[in-house]
């Protein structure tokens, strides 16, 4: 996602630059070209921004490389600010 949580019934978005769009459409951006071509794809946190809202980080695997894109991920889950967290607050993010 190129943003963190919107508050509830938030139909835009304003980016730095000016530029309007809708909610939906600013979500999907993002994810829309693993769907389409089918990648496989994997959504990890990474931290959180000001307000405590999670930020993620999307992968993208290579063609039927699901193992290769879970062996990452699992990686990045281990080394990453989510490490760090007690058991609880980890457990919630994933």
């Amino acid at each position: 996602m190129p943003m963190t949580a919107v508050a509830a019934g938030q139909e835009t978005v304003t980016w730095a630059d000016g530029t309007v769009e809708g909610v939906s459409d600013a979500y999907v951006r993002l994810s829309a070209p693993a769907n389409i071509t089918g990648l496989p794809s994997l959504s990890v946190p990474v931290g959180h921004d000001t307000a405590g809202l999670p930020i993620g980080m999307q992968l993208l695997g290579p063609p039927l490389g699901e193992s290769l894109l879970l062996r990452v991920g699992h990686a990045s889950e281990q080394t990453g600010p989510a490490h760090d967290l007690a058991p609880a607050t980890r457990a919630a993010l994933c």
